[in-house]
């Protein structure tokens, strides 16, 4: 137990009562002048006064007195840190964890240091060693992300990041960007919980709806995105979002529908066909369509993101509309229909793929990108909702779907259609026909 005069002392202190505290500790001094914790104390004081040369001379005479003072010797650290003598902190932490091994703030002070005086590694080893005691420690999470960041490597650096954003306190955490971080965790349990929450929050939410729906991969899943979903989802994202997939997702959309035309029509020398690109977006795919069509039209249901597609001056209309309900009112319309990234947003692709034989053309084309099935995936008919809100198809279940509407899938291409987190999305690049006369 302290000694009155220390439990007063002490008292200012934590109250933010500097001056009286310096008092106090000066008072404890002028009884006993080798009092390592009026030493101690009143060395940190004056640190948190600003005098900090003051602050350093009384440290090392605690030190003096008591060596073996870990609390000592890691606010020594502190002090030199703040100071940007970062080689003489890092000692100074390392002399104090050599005293009591376990403090995990006191490993991330010491990477803080490393990491300042250019030693990464070094940091990067003392940083672990935090989260290894404590996992759920924010400061030295977000100084691995940093680090990784710093080093290009974005998969490791998002997992800190993440790690570090789901944890208390969660005021101005939204709870959507809260379920997108366990899902890129893959703690989906967790996600779908905040989508819970969420619904509870915000019943009827259609974006908290499809995420719970995708998170707690839910045997029945919806049979495609809502409007509402789809709606919402990327009408906020319009006024970034080709920055975000052509930069930091390294979207291949556009470029995999260019191989497909190239693939499909290698002699084709004038704009021959009426096209349509189903779930347009921005028009990404505008400027790889309008070289082999004589008309486009777009169709999304996301209005902002129409507003961007008419700015690209490509498209002879844009429509806003549920894109099988669009095509079932335009029958025999299309040489060519396109849909890059859209087909991820729909479940069993019989019944768009029904209105599609209605709206092509003898011998038109349909070229599409999926993301594609793997052997972690509960897909029994060949589809399935995704943990992403995502949904992936089979190839097979692609052909079938094709064949029972008298399309043949002339072309598949296994291709990576973005990256997430780092890693390739698998897709492929799908190119099919309408059966018909060659004439």
């Amino acid at each position: 137990m302290p000694t009155d005069p220390l439990r007063q002392a002490l008292d200012h202190h934590r109250q933010g009562r500097l001056d009286d505290a310096a008092e106090a500790y000066r008072a404890m001094l002028q009884a006993s002048t080798d009092d390592a914790e009026a030493l101690h104390y009143l060395g940190v004081c004056r640190h948190q006064q600003g005098l900090h040369d003051e602050a350093l001379q009384l440290l090392h005479r605690c030190l003096r007195v008591a060596p073996d003072d870990a609390g000592a010797r890691n606010d020594l650290g502190n002090v030199l840190y703040a100071l940007q003598r970062f080689d003489e902190s890092a000692m100074a932490f390392e002399a104090s964890l050599g005293l009591s091994p376990g403090q995990h703030a006191v490993w991330t002070s010491l990477g803080a240091a490393q990491r300042e005086a250019g030693l990464p590694d070094d940091a990067l080893a003392s940083f672990g060693q935090a989260i290894a005691l404590q996992p759920e420690y924010v400061p030295a999470l977000q100084h691995l992300a940093q680090l990784h960041d710093a080093a290009g490597d974005a998969v490791l650096a998002s997992h800190y990041h993440c790690r570090a954003f789901v944890l208390p306190p969660l005021e101005g955490k939204s709870f959507e960007m809260r379920g997108t971080a366990f899902y890129f965790l893959q703690r989906f349990d967790e996600a779908a919980k905040v989508y819970r929450d969420w619904l509870a929050a915000e019943p009827g939410h259609a974006v908290a709806e499809h995420m719970l729906a995708a998170c707690s991969r839910a045997t029945e899943a919806p049979a495609r995105a809502s409007d509402g979903y789809l709606e919402r989802h990327f009408d906020r994202f319009a006024d970034h979002f080709d920055a975000n997939l052509l930069g930091s997702l390294g979207y291949r959309g556009p470029a995999l529908i260019g191989i497909g035309l190239a693939i499909a029509c290698p002699d084709l020398v004038e704009r021959a066909f009426d096209a349509v690109d189903l779930g347009c977006g921005t028009g990404l795919c505008g400027p790889v369509i309008a070289p082999y069509s004589r008309s486009i039209i777009g169709v999304d249901l996301a209005t902002k993101m129409l507003e961007k597609a008419a700015e690209r001056g490509l498209y002879d209309r844009l429509e806003k509309a549920e894109i099988g309900e669009f095509l079932a009112r335009r029958p025999a319309a299309f040489d060519l229909a396109v849909a890059a990234d859209t087909l991820i947003y729909i479940g069993a692709l019989d019944s768009l793929f029904a209105h599609l034989a209605v709206a092509l053309r003898e011998r038109g084309l349909f070229l599409f990108t999926i993301e594609c099935t793997t052997d972690e995936d509960v897909a029994p008919h060949g589809v399935c909702l995704h943990a992403s809100g995502r949904y992936r198809h089979s190839a097979d279940h692609v052909r079938q779907c094709l064949l029972a509407q008298g399309m043949e899938l002339t072309h598949w291409q296994p291709e990576p259609l973005r990256e997430e987190l780092g890693r390739p999305v698998a897709g492929a690049l799908c190119v099919a026909r309408k059966r018909g006369s060659l004439s």
